[in-house]
């Protein structure tokens, strides 16, 4: 599994309207520096101030319905995956992807070990899916190359990694962080230890008292 390409931004405007049932701005402590973009993909130079972590905590801690100044930090981020975890990732709503297709790239070249999440994928299925894919690009009969890439999709292992831009919010994670953190499964560990490195994410949500 990989993550790369992470972007983080509405920090600033989410402590603002965190605030805005009590119209108690004037409390906030956030501050911001030029903008850049740091090591923990902070893209607005925003500094989280010690009043409003405490309050985005607390509200955090009393639960969905009053943190939903989180939805509005917004994270973007590519990762490569196996089809077997998006299949639980993909329960989860208010987020949105866009994959690398198989149905147009499938064929393009050869499969390897590198196209898998683990490398114990049998030889005779890679030879055999490899087949497939030198017989497509063999025909120009378009109704065979139909067959051959549907019978390709029909035999790819559960193990094969996909792309996927992926867009969602500092609440729907933390859901996942909760719900996921002692998966068995070694890609949700991967991932809920990346949430942990985004830009306050463990400051905002208090994560540093239930690790």
């Amino acid at each position: 599994m990989l993550i790369e390409n992470t972007q983080v931004y509405g920090l600033k405007a989410s402590i603002r309207a965190m605030r805005n049932p009590m119209d108690s701005w004037d409390k906030s402590d956030s501050t911001e520096t030029q903008l850049w973009i740091d090591e923990n993909y902070n893209i607005e130079g925003f500094v989280l101030g010690d009043a409003d972590r405490k309050l985005s905590q607390s509200l955090t801690k009393a639960g969905s319905e009053h943190c939903k100044h989180l939805r509005l930090i917004s994270v973007w981020f590519d990762v490569t995956a196996p089809r077997f975890w998006y299949q639980e990732f993909d329960t989860y709503k208010h987020k949105e992807n866009v994959s690398c297709s198989t149905m147009h790239t499938l064929m393009k070249k050869d499969v390897n070990e590198d196209c898998f999440e683990v490398d114990n994928i049998p030889s005779d299925l890679m030879h055999k899916i490899n087949g497939y894919i030198d017989a497509y690009k063999d025909t120009t009969d378009t109704e065979e190359k139909n067959d051959y890439l549907l019978a390709c999709k029909n035999l790819l292992p559960e193990g094969f990694l996909q792309k996927r831009t992926v867009w969602t919010n500092y609440q729907t994670l933390y859901a996942m962080y909760h719900q996921r953190k002692n998966h068995r499964l070694p890609e949700w560990n991967f991932l809920c230890k990346w949430m942990r490195d985004l830009p306050y994410f463990v400051e905002l949500t208090g994560l540093e008292e239930c690790v």
